[in-house]
């Protein structure tokens, strides 16, 4: 009678926790806040540029430097035309003699070095025109506030003339800029993209895509000898026009606003086995700990209970380590969701290790017999099974959680 009333409160509580976990799905499903997609877009235009497009060269992961979408053969003629009747033409190069200080919590990094401008007499009219100087008309849009100038530095008082008639200025750039594209789903093993982006001021609409276009000087462009960061492997650089669209008119009347844009990326990837040895090798053997829990006598019930106990400690302290290091993301990371099944492996862990032990308890007062010797032989089979059910199951979720992570992420 005791034996059923026990196995009734269980049931009980084995339903209250379903129904208390079902509700709090509900809630938490209730107070999610809704993603609202940016109306801004970049394509790429029809110049030439240094960037990596054809699939063959990309790395295992899918990363790429292409940003946004790509245009269609129609779109690519047309844009080629509106290319070559463009009002204004200006060639921009960028080289990156350093790079440091990348801070994936913010996410921002360092970077210093030079950019320069070639244009024609056209614009060179317009500049005059509007008693403005060429830095004054450009701006470097992911620039972070900082105790540095954001503008770009002339390193002579006046552009240079060359000998075909058209003029050239060079200047320096020093500052943090922002970093918008990390494969942040897949960390430990991802990527990073040190973006630079320098696009017309739009106070003045006569600047916009149709009249102003940015071509990248990608024969000159590159990186220098300190444009890497220690403990990153450098992936390349690229550099390509695109077309911004504005969701706006800035107020200004008319339809919404289009410009060119130069973007110069530095990409950086993460050492799969350095990522290995630092973040799942400390998982694993704590893990391993779990999967010998039975291994232990039966009869060191205190031993066994400690072993899930002590390792949801040190889980916790792991996961705490390198989600510092990460900023706030609205969803699970790869390395995230395998605390998830380490968590929950754990759990199970303890609540079999009550369970068995209270088995032992009750097969304490039984008289010897076959009832009792079956349930010894039932407990002994949990034991044998539980390590390879764990590797099995929390192997199979790990490959499930790896290839639900969306591509483009």
């Amino acid at each position: 009678m005791a034996q059923r009333r026990t196995r009734r409160w269980n049931l009980l509580a084995i339903v209250s926790v379903v129904l208390a976990s079902i509700l709090a799905l509900l809630a938490i499903s209730r107070f999610e806040v809704p993603s609202v997609s940016n109306r801004d877009a970049l394509r790429l235009a029809s110049s030439s540029r240094a960037l990596t497009t054809d699939l063959t060269q990309l790395p295992p992961s899918g990363w790429s430097s292409l940003r946004g979408e790509q245009i269609t053969n129609a779109e690519h003629l047309r844009d080629h035309d509106e290319l070559l009747h463009a009002k204004y033409l200006v060639q921009v190069g960028v080289y990156a003699t350093s790079t440091s200080e990348l801070e994936l919590n913010v996410p921002s990094y360092t970077s210093s070095g030079y950019v320069w401008f070639h244009w024609d007499e056209p614009f060179q009219r317009y500049l005059e025109a509007h008693d403005s100087t060429i830095d004054q008309r450009f701006e470097l849009l992911n620039t972070l506030i900082t105790d540095r100038d954001p503008r770009l530095q002339p390193l002579a008082d006046k552009p240079r003339r060359l000998a075909d008639g058209s003029f050239y200025q060079l200047f320096t750039y020093q500052g943090r800029y922002y970093v918008d594209r990390a494969s942040f789903r897949k960390y430990p093993f991802m990527h990073v993209s040190l973006p630079l982006a320098i696009e017309a001021t739009a106070d003045d609409g006569e600047l916009n895509y149709v009249n102003l276009r940015l071509q990248a000087d990608s024969q000159n462009s590159g990186m220098g000898l300190y444009a890497r960061i220690i403990g990153w492997l450098n992936s390349g650089w690229s550099i390509a026009e695109y077309r911004h669209h504005y969701a706006t008119n800035l107020g200004q009347g008319g339809d919404e606003r289009d410009f060119s844009q130069i973007l110069y990326e530095i990409s950086f990837g993460t050492s799969a086995w350095a990522a290995f040895w630092r973040l799942f090798l400390p998982v694993i053997i704590v893990m391993t700990m779990v999967l010998l829990v039975f291994k232990v006598r039966a009869d060191e019930q205190d031993a066994r209970a400690s072993i899930p106990v002590t390792v949801l400690l040190t889980l916790v302290f792991l996961q705490e380590g390198y989600r510092s290091r990460l900023p706030d993301l609205p969803f699970l990371t790869f390395l995230d969701q395998i605390y998830v099944v380490s968590y929950v492996v754990t759990l199970v862990a303890f609540v079999l290790v009550l369970w068995i032990g209270r088995r032992y308890a009750s097969m304490e007062q039984m008289e010897d017999g076959p009832a009792k010797e079956n349930l010894l032989n039932h407990l002994n089979r949990l034991d044998e099974l539980w390590p390879l059910l764990v590797v099995v199951v929390a192997g199979t979720a790990i490959v499930a959680c790896w290839f639900s992570i969306p591509e483009l992420s």
